[in-house]
């Protein structure tokens, strides 16, 4: 038993960096995008390596424990809860290296300019950070509660996309920095999709219950 603790101790520290590590991507590519920092848009693709690795391992750990262990059923719904998890932050950090690709497109420092783009942005690492501290504080009420904040960057993306379509169609947009800025804004909205996921697995982790948004 004590080297099962000590493997479900190391996949939730592991966990808790894939967390740190695909909430960094996503705040440093937006940057990236909105700066004109086409160092820091490579670092977050380069990067993308080390969450796609995380992944794999944890992966690794999880069904060795659930195949060849027999976990208690705390444990088992932690692993389980951990698969799902380690899913949709591989799709975070995929779209984060999404978005710096799309500063490298932009290319020679060009910056994206747009308020609501912004905005948008910080709504969804906010809701990433809410997930984060859900996860590390075992905080129900917490993971519960992004679906709420869901809806806020859903309102935004519709509004960001309808401005970006009008600005291109008056000429006030050029045609490259709008495509960019929908697809950057899509990028976004998908991600706030799979953090309101990771708050769902924090839930079942603790209750065996996925309650779907």
């Amino acid at each position: 038993m004590e080297r099962i603790e000590e493997e479900l101790s190391s996949i939730r520290e592991r966990l808790t960096k894939l967390f740190f590590l695909s909430n960094k991507a996503v705040g440093k590519a937006v940057d990236s995008l909105l700066n004109g920092d086409l160092v820091a848009a490579k670092e977050v693709v380069e990067g993308d390596k080390e969450v796609d690795s995380l992944h794999r391992g944890i992966e690794k750990s999880c069904f060795s424990l659930l195949l060849l262990d027999s976990p208690y059923a705390n444990d088992f719904l932690f692993c389980s809860g951990a698969l799902k998890m380690i899913t949709d932050l591989e799709r975070i950090g995929d779209y984060a290296s999404d978005i710096a690709e799309e500063a490298l497109y932009l290319s020679k420092g060009k910056k994206v300019e747009h308020p609501d783009l912004t905005l948008l942005s910080s709504y969804v690492k906010s809701l990433l950070d809410l997930g984060l501290r859900a996860f590390l504080n075992s905080d129900l009420e917490l993971a519960r509660s992004l679906d709420k904040e869901d809806e806020k960057v859903d309102d935004l993306f519709l509004k960001v996309r309808q401005d970006v379509a009008d600005g291109v169609s008056k000429g006030e947009l050029e045609a490259d920095e709008g495509i960019v800025s929908a697809l950057v804004a899509k990028y976004l909205e998908r991600i706030a999709d799979h953090g309101v996921n990771l708050g769902e697995w924090v839930d079942y982790m603790f209750t065996g219950a996925h309650m779907e948004s």
